[in-house]
């Protein structure tokens, strides 16, 4: 080490000074690394009398001070996922970066929400899905391909990720068949870094800063949700399953087409009205209507006449698709045959609106014998 009175004696009888001083280059993704040693040297050139003097050069002594560890880390949601009662295997996806400027573990697991208005059958059953996968560094989710195969989470040998690098996690779950439009169930993934060898959960530094040695624990983060604290080491992230589903209801009607049974397969001209005496044309109208968010599809409408009737004509209006698979002869007597009638097929869109429902209609018409 230099003398600390020849430097102080150099100092005063100094007529000019230089100095100069050296860091280190930091890392890619702009944080040093953990455990990093740093060192700092100068040296002071001066002259007495015009006269240069040896050149005093710290070099063998170098300032010091290691790098400590940032512990930090974002859990984000891919989004919400639009499901359906009773479908399997659904995806929330959410990713885990590492914010820190170490290599670090994560203990991943799944909060179910309270305050929403349904949870999942997996939850339910005690066997939520884990898979990650690893991305290959361009920031997109690419399951499968880029970002390769999935990985099953397994709590012993938790995912270890470099600095800047990123998990993409994946939560799979069955919907109950009992949901209905509009439900929700809020899932939450919360990622706890660990010591990536020993895999125990990273805690901050309490003894002081101690600037030459071991790197010691900085946490950093933030508070994603409820279910975590900010500086504990862990984040989190909310993603929802929002159930769309088709709210159907069906009724069924009887008038008196024509009283004289006119015009009984023309579905152009007005009723008539009357009573139902034999002879007059009767008809049923089955309207279905839909005030659910997602489409009904496969509609089937099965209507077997009674005896009392001969079947006149049938048809349908309001429905995106669907056809008749199955109706009777033309004037078929009901009592003698089966009258029936099918609609397969039907397609009803969403509601437009709330409390705006879409209609389809199946109209049937008969003779009273």
């Amino acid at each position: 080490m230099t003398n600390t009175k020849t430097l102080m004696k150099a100092l005063l009888g100094a007529t000019a000074l230089t100095v100069f001083a050296a860091g280190t280059a930091q890392a890619q993704n702009n944080f040093t690394p953990a455990d990093t040693s740093v060192s700092n040297t100068f040296t002071l050139d001066y002259k007495v009398g015009g006269v240069d003097q040896p050149q005093i050069d710290s070099s063998a002594t170098p300032t010091l001070f290691t790098v400590d560890r940032l512990v930090d880390l974002t859990v984000t949601s891919n989004g919400d996922l639009t499901t359906a009662p009773g479908a399997t295997d659904q995806e929330l996806a959410f990713s885990v970066s590492n914010e820190g400027n170490d290599t670090q573990a994560y203990d991943l697991s799944i909060v179910q929400e309270g305050g929403d208005t349904l949870n999942t059958d997996d939850s339910a059953a005690g066997t939520d899905v884990l898979v990650y996968y690893v991305d290959d560094g361009n920031g997109t989710f690419e399951p499968d391909a880029a970002d390769g195969a999935a990985i099953p989470y397994d709590a012993d040998n938790p995912p270890t990720i470099a600095p800047d690098a990123v998990l993409w996690v994946v939560v799979t779950q069955d919907i109950p068949t009992t949901a209905v439009d509009g439900n929700q169930a809020d899932v939450t993934l919360v990622a706890d870094t660990l010591d990536p060898v020993t895999f125990v959960a990273v805690d901050a530094d309490t003894g002081g800063n101690t600037l030459t040695g071991a790197a010691e624990n900085v946490l950093a983060d933030e508070t994603g949700t409820s279910n975590e604290a900010a500086g504990d080491g862990d984040h989190s992230a909310t993603g929802a399953y929002i159930i769309a589903s088709a709210d159907i209801s069906g009724v069924k009607t009887v008038t008196v087409y024509s009283q004289d049974g006119s015009l009984c397969d023309d579905f152009i001209e007005t009723a008539t009205g009357g009573y139902a005496i034999p002879g007059a044309c009767v008809e049923y109208v089955i309207t279905v209507e839909n005030a659910g968010s997602a489409p009904a599809t496969d509609i089937i409408v099965n209507d077997v006449l009674p005896a009392e009737l001969q079947y006149a004509a049938v048809t349908f209006d309001g429905f995106t698709a669907g056809s008749f698979t199955s109706e009777p002869e033309d004037g078929a007597d009901c009592g003698a045959v089966t009258c029936e009638v099918d609609f397969t097929g039907g397609t009803l869109p969403a509601a437009v609106a709330p409390a705006t429902e879409t209609t389809g209609t199946v109209t049937i018409r008969a003779i009273v014998k």
